[in-house]
C-alpha cells in the first residue's frame, strides 16, 4: 500500500472521486491495520501524512485517537515472591509526592490507539473498552491497569469516558473520573493509572505527524 507509484496513487484518487466523500476510505480500512492491542503503527500514519492531504487522512482515520504522552513517576506495590493468583490482580500504583512525570519511553511515543474497533472485535460498535486483558479494544498489559479499566463511548460525534471501578483510576485533565461519564474534547489529557495519553481528532493528529503548528 505504501511506496505507491504515481499511477497507482492516481488510480486510487480517481476512484475516490467517482465514489464520493461518503464512500469507504480510498486509503484502506483502518480496522485491518490495527494490531491485537488496538494500536496502529506510527510509521504507517507517517507515510500516509506524506502522501495524502488532511481531508483524505480524516476519512481514513474515522475516529479520534489516544496518543501516548507521558508516564507518571511512582512505584508499583509488587511483591518479589507474589503468587500466580496475586500476579493476576491489578497492582496499586503509588504516585511520587513530587507528582512529576517522566519523559515518555520510545514505546509510549509509538503508542497510538485508534478509537476504531479491530477487524475481529466484539461488543457494541459505539463502545470502546480499555483494559489489561484480551477482549478489550485497547489493551495495556501493565499490572497498574485493571482488567477492565474504562469505557469510552461514541454517540453522534460526542465522546465520553467513564471508569469501571479500576484500582488506579481514570483521569481527564488531572481530574479523576468515576462511573459518571466525562466528556472528551480535542487535546484533552486522559490518564489510565500511571499512563497519560492525548486525545486527538484526526486533523490534530495529522498536524502533529506533519510537524505543523498553529
Amino acid at each position: 500500500m505504501f511506496g505507491l507509484k504515481k499511477k497507482q496513487k492516481q488510480d486510487i484518487d480517481d476512484q475516490a472521486a467517482v465514489d464520493g466523500p461518503k464512500a469507504r476510505s480510498p486509503l484502506g480500512d483502518i480496522a485491518k491495520m490495527l494490531n491485537a492491542s488496538g494500536r496502529i503503527a506510527l510509521p504507517t500514519l507517517q507515510k500516509l501524512v506524506k502522501v495524502y492531504p488532511v481531508a483524505k487522512f480524516k476519512i481514513f482515520m474515522e475516529q479520534p485517537v489516544l496518543v501516548g504522552s507521558s508516564i507518571q513517576s511512582g512505584s508499583l506495590n509488587l511483591q518479589k515472591r507474589a503468587s500466580k493468583e496475586e500476579m493476576n490482580r491489578t497492582v496499586v500504583f503509588d504516585l511520587d509526592d513530587a507528582e512529576e512525570t517522566s519523559s515518555p519511553s520510545e514505546t509510549l511515543k509509538h503508542a497510538i490507539y485508534s478509537l476504531v474497533k479491530g477487524e475481529y472485535a466484539s461488543g457494541p460498535v459505539n463502545s470502546f473498552t480499555i483494559g489489561r486483558v484480551d477482549g478489550n479494544d485497547m489493551i495495556m498489559p501493565d499490572y497498574a491497569i485493571s482488567k477492565q479499566h474504562a469505557i469510552l463511548e461514541i454517540k453522534r460525534g460526542v465522546y465520553t469516558i467513564m471508569d469501571c471501578g479500576s484500582t488506579n483510576g481514570t483521569m481527564v485533565n488531572g481530574k479523576r473520573v468515576d462511573k459518571k461519564p466525562a466528556s472528551l474534547r480535542d487535546g484533552d489529557v486522559v490518564g489510565f493509572a500511571r499512563y497519560e495519553f492525548t486525545f486527538l481528532f484526526p486533523e490534530s493528529l495529522y498536524d502533529m505527524l506533519s510537524g505543523s503548528e498553529d
